[in-house]
C-alpha cells in the first residue's frame, strides 16, 4: 500500500459520490509528490467492483488487481517515451501529435471492461504545439466514456486554452510526520536511516518510497553532495573544467545531469529548512551554512533553476554551464579553514 495526498483524494472521491465527474483533470505539483500514485488510485475508485470504502486495499477486486499488474484494458498510461506509430525514437522527449492521435483512436473505441476509459498523460507539459492543438480538438467533442488525467509539474507550460477546460487539483508534499509514520509502518528500517530519508525526500513520497525500498541509494545522495561541495569550493578556472565535463555528459545522458542539478537544489533546500526550523541536523559533516550565508544559498537555488530552464530550452550546454560557474557564489576558502 502506498501513501497519497488525502485532501486531493477526498475531492476525487466526493466527485464520484456526487456524480459530478469531470472528463478532464490536471494534477499539478512538484516532481515526485505522488501525482501518478493519485491518478492510479482515482482509477481504482472508478473501476473497483467491490464497492469497498477504500479500494486501495481491496484484495479481491479483479479490476484493482489488473491495474496493479498494469494489464487493465481501460487504463492507458502514456508519456513522451511511449511507443506509438509515427514515433520511432523520440530523442526530443516531447509528447508528439502521434501520441495524441493514438489517445484519440483508443478513446473512440470506448471501454472494454468498465464504465470509463481513463487516460493518464504523465509529464503533460511536454506536449508540443501540434500535440496541444490536437488535444484541444479532442476536448471539443470528448468521448462520453473517457476521462483524461494530465500529470504536470509546471502549469505555465500548458496551453491556457487547455488549462481553462480542466479541473485542476494541486498535489503538495506530504508532512514529515505522515511520511515518518508511513515509512515506519511499511519498511523495516532503522530510525537513523528513516531520518535521512525524511530529509532527502523533502516531503516527496515517490523519493521516500524509492529510498526506503533500497537504502543503498542513499549513498548516491552523499556522492552527489560531495561533488556539490567540490564545485562550491572551486575557483573559477576549476568551475570551467566542471562546465566542460557537464556539457560533455549532457550530450550523452541529459537525465543524469538534470537529476544531479535537481539534487543540488534539494541540498540547498535541506540546509535552508534546517536553518529556519533550527534543526541540529547531522545529515552532512560539512553543511552549506558552514560556507555560505542565507542569501548566497538562495542564489544557488535560483541560478540552478535558471540553468535547468536554459538546458531544457536547448541552449548551448557548454555556454549554460560556463555561465552557471561564473554566476554561482564563490566560496572564500578561508572560511573552511575555520570549520
Amino acid at each position: 500500500m502506498t501513501i497519497i495526498n488525502q485532501k486531493a483524494y477526498k475531492i476525487l472521491e466526493n466527485s464520484i459520490k456526487k456524480n459530478s465527474l469531470s472528463h478532464f483533470y490536471i494534477f499539478h505539483g512538484p516532481n515526485n509528490v505522488g501525482k501518478k500514485n493519485l491518478a492510479i488510485s482515482f482509477a481504482k475508485l472508478l473501476f473497483c467492483k467491490e464497492n469497498t470504502k477504500d479500494c486501495l486495499v481491496s484484495e479481491t477486486c479483479i479490476n484493482c488487481k489488473k491495474i496493479d499488474d498494469g494489464k487493465h484494458y481501460d487504463l492507458v498510461i502514456m508519456d513522451s517515451k511511449s511507443p506509438v506509430d509515427g514515433v520511432e525514437d523520440n530523442k526530443s522527449d516531447q509528447i508528439k501529435l502521434a501520441h495524441v492521435q493514438e489517445i484519440s483512436r483508443i478513446a473512440n473505441l470506448g471501454p472494454f471492461m468498465s464504465e470509463y476509459k481513463i487516460f493518464i498523460l504523465d509529464g503533460a507539459e511536454k506536449l508540443n504545439n501540434e500535440a496541444s492543438n490536437a488535444f484541444l480538438k479532442l476536448l471539443e467533442e470528448p468521448p462520453k466514456s473517457s476521462i483524461f488525467l494530465f500529470l504536470v509539474n509546471d502549469l505555465s507550460s500548458i496551453y491556457p486554452t487547455i488549462l481553462s477546460r480542466a479541473q485542476k487539483i494541486n498535489i503538495l508534499e506530504i508532512s514529515e510526520e505522515e511520511m515518518e509514520k508511513y515509512i515506519s509502518s511499511n519498511f523495516d528500517i532503522d530510525d537513523s536511516v528513516i531520518q535521512k530519508i525524511l530529509q532527502f525526500s523533502l516531503g516527496k513520497i515517490e523519493i521516500a518510497e524509492k529510498l526506503s525500498s533500497d537504502t543503498t541509494l542513499i549513498d548516491g545522495y552523499y556522492e552527489s553532495y560531495d561533488r556539490f561541495l567540490e564545485f562550491c569550493t572551486s575557483d573559477i578556472s576549476e568551475r570551467m573544467n566542471f562546465a566542460q565535463k557537464f556539457s560533455t555528459r549532457f550530450r550523452t545522458d541529459r537525465n543524469a545531469i538534470f537529476n544531479e542539478l535537481n539534487l543540488w537544489i534539494d541540498f540547498c533546500k535541506i540546509s535552508l529548512n534546517n536553518f529556519y526550523e533550527d534543526k541540529n541536523s547531522q545529515l552532512f559533516d560539512t553543511d552549506l551554512f558552514d560556507m555560505f550565508d542565507t542569501e548566497e544559498i538562495n542564489n544557488f537555488v535560483l541560478e540552478l533553476i535558471k540553468t535547468i530552464s536554459n538546458l531544457r530550452s536547448n541552449a548551448n550546454p557548454r555556454l549554460v554551464f560556463d555561465v552557471m560557474g561564473l554566476n554561482l557564489p564563490v566560496f572564500q576558502k578561508e572560511k573552511l579553514n575555520g570549520i
